[in-house]
């Protein structure tokens, strides 16, 4: 049995995020256990940490996040971490 049928990760919905509230929503509903509260305390430390005038560091917590979303909905990428995970290899080759 594939993992993909094992774990129900199939073809999900990408959500659209276009705001931090859109990818709080996508976390909660998409991400993978425990993200939405880690992405809300590195936000907070990002800005917090942050100056006035530049908000890279939180930028750049807004894009890993996002990223997972889209990691979570990639049932080939939830695939190959499951093998990896269970020491089968990573499963993505390369060459498709």
């Amino acid at each position: 049995m594939s993992a993909e049928r094992e774990h129900g990760w199939g073809a999900m919905p990408l959500p659209e995020i276009r705001t931090v509230d859109d990818l709080r929503g996508a976390l909660s509903r998409y991400g993978f256990p425990g993200d939405r509260e880690r992405f809300e305390e590195e936000l907070a430390a990002a800005v917090g940490a942050s100056p006035t005038d530049d908000f890279e560091r939180a930028a750049a917590v807004v894009r890993a996040y996002r990223h997972r979303v889209r990691i979570r909905n990639s049932p080939e990428i939830m695939a190959a971490l499951e093998d990896a995970r269970a020491g089968g290899g990573s499963g993505l080759s390369g060459s498709d």
